[in-house]
């Protein structure tokens, strides 16, 4: 898809998406799910910022305004009011950038916070960075370009410069992954770097290369999941790539298909967290990119929700029942209300084993 009105105006990236997606079925039965989890603050779930703005992403690529996502006067709009202040880190802030673009606000006037501001007073110009990880910088350049914003030369640089040989990836502590190249890919795309740049056609072999025998991605090509196959298609799509050709299957699977496989009875996807799934799955099944995601046109309106039946009065008293046994706890963390009732942290933390996926997991959720 293309961001129609931008592209007229020269302000934003025009990333292609391709005519095998949506998988709408998939995409609003997702959605559905995302909106059964949200609590009375408004949230999706959790209280973790970043994995709102994923939530958030995920709802307007379904078509839906998440901005009339309300309990009780409260959604994602008061919920990301109530928290824009605690922002610090620019990856943080550029991802609240864009899913403040998503609900309709402006990034550089949200309670008093300017987010494209608070991004840019954490760029080292003399490194070109945002952060001390790929994956920050990444959103960083995201969340400028995606919004309208100049991303400085030197950025892109010190992105490319990072580049690992000789496979074409990024990732963490020396060892790439799928998720961590996807997302630099898309960066490097939205801040003007062309596909025929060296930097993206060793990233796009690298993605091939590292395709799971099952069609989708993960840390082990014999594993996939759902949340790293997401970032690949995405990164597919902003590419020009359909990744639903012949030419993308694995054992007669193509990675949409992976993805679409992952999906449970109640629209969630697998994973550790399947509201973190989720969140990741929809974008990609809706055939938008990770910069394009937030200016999905907004094509549905949720289904009202059903009136609940007033009990009917009984002249009798009901004799009492014998009560359900409680659930087993499931601790006193901060969890996200998913499938499985699991806490809320990142899904590649579980993934992989080791630093390099610890380390992406936090940064994933930003």
């Amino acid at each position: 898809m293309l961001f129609a009105a931008a592209a007229a105006l020269g302000v934003l990236p025009v990333l292609v998406a391709t005519a095998a997606l949506p998988e709408t079925s998939a995409v609003l039965s997702g959605s559905a799910f995302i909106k059964s989890i949200q609590d009375a603050d408004g949230s999706y779930g959790t209280t973790d910022l970043g994995q709102n703005v994923d939530a958030v992403f995920a709802v307007r690529a379904a078509g839906y305004d998440p901005a009339k996502d309300l309990v009780g006067g409260n959604g994602p709009v008061q919920f990301l009011t109530a928290r824009v202040a605690g922002v610090a880190s620019p990856a943080a802030a550029a991802k609240a950038a864009l899913g403040a673009r998503a609900l309709g606000m402006n990034p550089k006037a949200i309670a008093g916070i300017d987010l494209i501001a608070r991004v840019n007073q954490g760029y080292d110009p003399a490194k070109g960075t945002y952060g001390g990880d790929d994956f920050s910088q990444s959103v960083a350049m995201l969340g400028l370009a995606c919004t309208g914003n100049t991303v400085p030369p030197a950025a892109v640089a010190a992105l490319k410069s990072t580049q690992l040989a000789p496979g074409g990836g990024w990732g963490f502590g020396g060892f790439a992954d799928p998720d961590t190249t996807a997302i630099a890919l898309q960066a490097l795309l939205a801040s003007g770097t062309p596909k025929t740049d060296s930097a993206i056609t060793k990233a796009f072999a690298y993605l091939k290369s590292s395709q799971g025998n099952d069609g989708g991605w993960g840390f082990d090509p014999s594993e996939s999941n759902a949340s790293s196959t997401a970032y690949v298609i995405q990164a597919l799509i902003a590419l020009g790539e359909n990744p639903d050709a012949a030419g993308y299957e694995r054992g007669g699977v193509t990675p949409v298909q992976f993805l679409v496989s992952q999906q449970q009875p109640n629209g969630s996807f697998k994973g550790f967290d399947a509201a973190y799934a989720t969140n990741q799955a929809l974008p990609a099944l809706a055939g938008r990119t990770f910069c394009n995601a937030p200016d999905s046109p907004v094509t549905r309106t949720r289904p009202a929700a059903a009136a609940t039946p007033a009990p009917s009065p009984s002249a009798t008293p009901v004799a009492s029942q014998t009560a359900a046994p409680k659930p087993p706890s499931t601790g006193t963390g901060e969890r996200s209300k998913s499938a499985g009732g699991l806490p809320a942290i990142s899904g590649i933390a579980v993934l992989c084993a080791g630093a390099a996926a610890l380390s992406a997991g936090r940064w994933r959720r930003r």
